[in-house]
């Protein structure tokens, strides 16, 4: 009731698995019926709009698993999903015990992936981002502001902003903060322009994230760039079934989406080497 007070009207649950032996092998602490009555809380104190976080390749998790897995987060009734594959970070202790893991390996993770975005597209989830799934009009339109390099605007310790051109972050210091406010003085631990090139790598790595991929005339506008080396790259991509195009605009594949750090790379490799419109002759 205390979120929903402060303006909160959407809340995200991380579930991870459905079987309280996987999560157990992965040290979390609560269990299935848990994360049920979780959503079943959050439903009776009048939130509209829950999202479920998923993870797949799960120690020992087979194919089967994530199938029921994914079964069982739907029938709760979520209005948002993400699956997002699990990645071993150094200094966590599922790292530490990685030699005696048995992970599902790269292709076993792809099908699992593959797997997801058909099943949920079957449930009425439509993907509007590589790892993001959402019913009709529940798109997470915060996240969206980020993949689609819209301006934003944090206040408070620590908080970063991309706003007129310029990204910067504010002191960590909450007095410093408080008197920088009180008496107009600095707040800011660091500001910088960022370059129209540099925007445009951004432009590449974050729009194709999304299913609605990026588009000639927005990208040669907006940066000064030519489009022309990008779509030699783009159409050897569609031949492998890597990304599509509808008309203009090019988006990747669900194929593609799993390998998009090496697609986004060889965009980027391209678009370096070319010079922005107003020096061709």
């Amino acid at each position: 009731k205390r979120l929903r007070r402060a303006g909160f009207n959407r809340i995200s649950l991380g579930v991870q698995a459905t079987d309280d032996e996987t999560l157990r092998a992965i040290g979390r602490i609560h269990t299935w019926q848990q994360a049920q009555d979780a959503v079943s809380a959050a439903r009776k104190a009048g939130f509209k709009n829950i999202s479920l976080d998923l993870i797949y390749g799960l120690p020992g998790q087979t194919m089967e698993q994530w199938e029921k897995t994914l079964s069982d987060a739907v029938g709760l009734l979520p209005e948002h999903l993400s699956c997002y594959g699990l990645k071993l970070e150094e200094g966590t202790p599922l790292y530490e015990r990685r030699a005696e893991l048995t992970l599902p390996d790269e292709e076993q993770q792809a099908d699992m992936y593959l797997y997801a975005v058909e099943f949920l597209k079957q449930c009425g989830y439509e993907q509007y981002e590589i790892s993001n799934f959402a019913r009709p009009g529940f798109v997470s339109r915060h996240n969206m502001k980020y993949w689609t390099g819209d301006e934003y605007l944090g206040f408070g310790p620590c908080a970063a902003s991309d706003f007129a051109g310029k990204r910067f972050t504010i002191q960590a210091d909450l007095q410093k903060y408080l008197d920088g406010v009180k008496t107009k003085g600095v707040i800011l631990s660091e500001c910088d322009t960022i370059p129209l090139r540099e925007r445009a790598g951004e432009y590449l790595m974050l729009r194709l994230r999304t299913v609605d991929g990026i588009e000639e005339g927005e990208y040669t506008k907006s940066f000064l760039l030519p489009f022309e080396p990008l779509q030699k790259v783009l159409e050897k991509l569609a031949r492998n079934d890597l990304c599509i195009q509808n008309g203009s605009r090019w988006r990747l594949t669900p194929k593609g989406f799993m390998l998009s750090n090496q697609v986004i790379l060889t965009l980027l490799e391209a678009q370096q080497r070319s010079k922005p419109l107003a020096q061709r002759r």
